[in-house]
């Protein structure tokens, strides 16, 4: 649980630093804040021997992690996040060549602050490591975003990310 609450704090803190980088409004930024703190909250309702297993997922196990995207909107709805929110929540396993998840949406219907917790909580995965997978560097990290820019991620949100990364280092 405290790993899942610094993931989603870090997100939070990328994502928004990402989204003052862009120049969104300051009422925009507090919202993709918050969508990103939240993004994984659906996390909750998976088993934990899911979520902790050191092994591949089988297909069948990945089915049940990939509804967390669906859980966590859902229950922000439920208790009156703005839409707004609950939409980045829902979609920020889309990938921008439509493979991804919940509703395989592709590029620009995938919504701007989705786009921005993809690339975020990525790099954030890349960077801390997981049960499964050891830590890489921030330069390894946007190697990969970069690699995968145009197929799993939005190139400009990527550009914007990487431009960041290099110009102010203390943003991420």
């Amino acid at each position: 649980m405290e790993d899942l609450i610094k993931h989603q704090y870090s997100v939070g803190v990328l994502c928004r630093n990402i989204g003052i980088y862009m120049g969104l409004p300051l009422k925009e930024i507090k919202l993709l804040e918050t969508a990103a703190f939240f993004h994984d909250i659906g996390k909750l309702f998976v088993p934990k021997s899911l979520l902790n297993k050191k092994e591949p997922l089988s297909l069948e196990e990945f089915e049940v992690v990939k509804m967390h995207s669906l859980y966590g909107a859902e229950l922000l709805r439920k208790i009156g996040f703005d839409r707004i929110i609950v939409s980045a929540v829902r979609h920020h396993h889309e990938r921008y060549d439509g493979r991804g998840y919940p509703d395989g949406l592709r590029g620009g219907k995938i919504p701007l602050f989705s786009r921005i917790i993809a690339a975020a909580d990525a790099f954030n995965v890349m960077t801390t490591g997981r049960i499964y997978k050891k830590p890489i560097s921030n330069d390894k990290a946007f190697e990969e975003l970069i690699r995968c820019s145009g197929t799993q991620f939005d190139p400009e949100v990527v550009k914007i990310f990487v431009k960041m990364f290099k110009e102010e280092d203390a943003y991420v």
